[in-house]
């Protein structure tokens, strides 16, 4: 809901009424929340997580569908013979379709020829809403000299957190007493399950489960590095974003969608593998130049890129141009 969040409050200041509606689960009185809302326009973040129902809703209305596609519905259900169907359906009746980056536009284009014109790209906005002061290092009962890795991340196996796991383990043998923290909901029990195995093999590994927009700012300040160990991205990961706007330095896979965000040694550092994120790793945590130099450039780039206002401005053009196409 980060993105979601954040683009509500600066469509809200731009005049934009919107009404935010969780689809995993659907409440309840959903339909009563959508008759009296009524709205003239459907905007999906996901093609499949909030696509189909957002299309049935258009569709019933007889209202465009705008969606916003995720890394997960490019490199995951498109390429999915059991979901793809789901995902073509949901961008063939779209009005228009939003992606982060141009790669990830490209790809859309070359795997659906025919929603080619009316695909839009719209980097993300960074913001976090107004925060609560938390002592993350006392609540882990760790010093302000311990190296702590944060790894942002809901707990899915595209997050491939055993990755981290097993990449500070390494870097601990190279003499560096770091710790790791993972923070984020458990959304795939077997993934869950892997988290309290390791939880019970390593003192030095720590778990928040899922912390409130609200907090995350303390949960990144607490941290010496921000990790990224996905096996895709959608083009900007939100964490990043939010981690090179508070001034952390970011470690990421060298990944589609990592890349796009991460350029390696200008705004952060990438790996293929646990051995290079250990290095990695050891480098920012010893190399004080090298570490300032990527947080300063790293900043820079978000600020010069990622205004959530310009966001807002931009959805609220696509908008526009969906309403003149029709549901």
């Amino acid at each position: 809901m980060t993105t979601a969040r954040r683009l509500a409050t600066h469509l809200g200041q731009l005049g934009v009424a919107v009404q935010v509606l969780p689809t995993q689960p659907l409440p309840q009185d959903a339909d009563d929340l959508i008759q009296g809302f009524r709205p003239q326009l459907v905007h999906a973040f996901h093609a499949v997580k909030a696509g189909v129902v957002a299309r049935q809703v258009a569709q019933s209305l007889s209202i465009p569908l705008v969606v916003t596609l995720t890394g997960t519905d490019v490199h995951d259900d498109l390429k999915d013979a059991q979901r793809r169907p789901v995902v073509v359906a949901v961008l063939r009746d779209a009005a228009a379709i939003v992606t982060f980056t141009p790669e990830m536009a490209s790809e859309v284009r070359e795997a659906l020829p025919e929603v080619a014109g009316k695909i839009f790209v719209i980097p993300q906005g960074v913001w976090l809403p107004p925060q609560e002061v938390w002592d993350v290092r006392e609540h882990l009962g760790l010093t302000k000299e311990t190296p702590l890795l944060l790894l942002p991340a809901n707990i899915r196996k595209v997050k491939r957190l055993t990755l981290a796991v097993e990449g500070v383990a390494k870097g601990r043998q190279l003499g560096v007493d770091a710790h790791l923290l993972l923070a984020g909901a458990i959304l795939e029990t077997d993934e869950g399950q892997r988290v309290e195995e390791a939880l019970k093999h390593h003192a030095w590994l720590h778990f928040l489960g899922a912390v409130p927009s609200e907090r995350m700012g303390s949960v990144y300040e607490a941290a010496d590095i921000v990790l990224n160990t996905s096996l895709h991205e959608g083009g900007m990961a939100n964490a990043f974003l939010e981690a090179m706007w508070l001034k952390r330095p970011v470690l990421a896979s060298a990944v589609m969608g990592n890349t796009s965000l991460v350029r390696h040694e200008e705004t952060g550092l990438l790996f293929r593998d646990a051995d290079e994120l250990a290095w990695q790793a050891h480098r920012l945590l010893t190399d004080k130049a090298l570490r300032q130099r990527l947080i300063d450039n790293a900043f820079v780039w978000v600020r010069q890129h990622c205004d959530p206002m310009k966001e807002a401005q931009r959805y609220r053009e696509v908008y526009a141009q969906a309403l003149q196409r029709g549901g």
